[in-house]
């Protein structure tokens, strides 16, 4: 058992989550929001982090005590941490409803060492809990990292500032095309994330702004399960709530300024319901090895050149797909999604030593026949999951 494998289980279990995979809403409850009513629509959806900035101690506090019964846990931050820390930390280090602190998003390599600075003075008081900071995508313009290259700004982060796992906010559907390079930026990560022995969460943009669009179910499902594909431990929603201070240009967030659910919140809750009946794939999975099918395999990324091990045949008729192999303790994976937006993806196959394949709707397994070829549809974004091993 690898090292981070054993921390990710130590972290669940101790951050009360269970078998569940973390999903987490960026800009979650906000203070002027922060009541057991929204804490309990927003576990409603899936989810349960909500993480957030809030003015002061007082409401900080507020919000953890308005989320103690739901099933929600806050990371948060607020000026006092930082300016008084000796004075708030007691007073919120053993509350339930926290879950992390948060040091703060996209920052540049001269940001760092404020980050540091601001852990190091929170863990004189709580060694408890972990720290969330969230990188740059690779499309970051390179004056924002300091004309590093994307690898060494991300090693450098990882390097120096203690989050417990890699996060990074990638959003690939831009009008709704998928960008160029987003698969090469899971190949870094995912690089990056078994070199340092630390997990990564991924993102999905869950709110219309600039050339992003009215969230879809096949969009959600597309980044996400690519995401889980690479080995991500963790999910993540940008946005949860729609900011007042954005509304013109922000919309169809997950729910509304008041807290409302928006046509979004009924698709993300159908998504994180299928993502947690496979949580028992996911969770504690490594990705051994990731590739691509079809006639436009993505810049950094590997075509499937051979048959996958137990498969007589496999085709996709040159449609796109993303092909994984994972492990997850004894048990073998092998994992299609359907890279497209719009169609199905037909697969055929056919085996030449027993297999399993994993039922989307319920997580459960169904037994192949070595001796008969299947073709089987898979929904756009979606995933066919086929398994062997103990």
């Amino acid at each position: 058992m690898t090292k981070s494998f054993t921390f990710f289980l130590f972290f669940l279990f101790f951050s009360g989550l269970g078998q569940k995979i973390p999903i987490l809403g960026f800009l979650g409850v906000p203070e002027d929001n922060a009541t057991p009513k929204n804490y309990k629509t927003m576990e409603g959806a899936g989810f349960s982090l909500s993480l957030m900035t809030f003015s002061n101690h007082e409401n900080a506090l507020k919000a953890l005590n308005a989320a103690r019964n739901s099933n929600i846990k806050l990371i948060l931050s607020y000026p006092e941490l930082y300016s008084e820390p000796q004075k708030v930390i007691p007073e919120i280090r053993n509350h339930p409803a926290l879950e992390a602190y948060y040091m703060g998003d996209e920052p540049s390599p001269t940001d760092f060492i404020g980050y540091i600075n601001y852990a190091e003075k929170i863990k004189k008081y709580d060694q408890s809990h972990f720290f969330y900071a969230n990188l740059y995508p690779n499309y970051v313009p390179s004056q924002s990292i300091k004309g590093l290259s994307y690898e060494d700004y991300i090693t450098e982060a990882i390097n120096k500032l203690p989050f417990s796992f890699i996060s990074f906010d990638h959003y690939p559907l831009v009008n709704n095309k998928v960008r160029g390079n987003y698969y090469e930026n899971l190949e870094i990560i995912r690089e990056k994330s078994q070199k340092s022995n630390k997990s990564f969460w991924g993102f999905a943009c869950a709110t219309i702004h600039f050339d992003y669009l009215e969230p879809k179910i096949e969009g959600i499902k597309l980044q996400h399960f690519a995401n889980l594909l690479y080995g991500a431990q963790g999910l993540q929603y940008f946005t949860y709530w729609t900011d007042p201070f954005w509304k013109k240009d922000y919309s169809y967030a997950i729910v509304d300024s008041k807290g409302d659910p928006t046509p979004t919140y009924h698709i993300v809750k159908k998504v994180n319901e299928q993502i947690q009946r496979l949580a028992w794939v996911f969770l504690g999975a490594k990705a051994d090895a990731v590739f691509h099918t079809g006639n436009e395999i993505p810049q950094g990324t590997k075509k499937l050149s051979s048959l996958p091990d137990r498969f007589k045949f496999f085709s996709t008729y040159g449609k796109n797909a993303l092909v994984s192999f994972m492990t997850n303790r004894k048990r073998k994976f092998v994992i299609i999604q359907n890279k497209s937006l719009t169609d199905d993806l037909t697969l055929e196959y056919q085996f030449d030593k027993p297999m399993k394949k994993v039922n989307n709707k319920s997580g459960e397994t169904i037994n192949l026949s070595i001796s008969k070829k299947y073709k089987t549809d898979i929904l756009p974004g979606d995933i066919l999951i086929f398994t062997y091993g103990n």
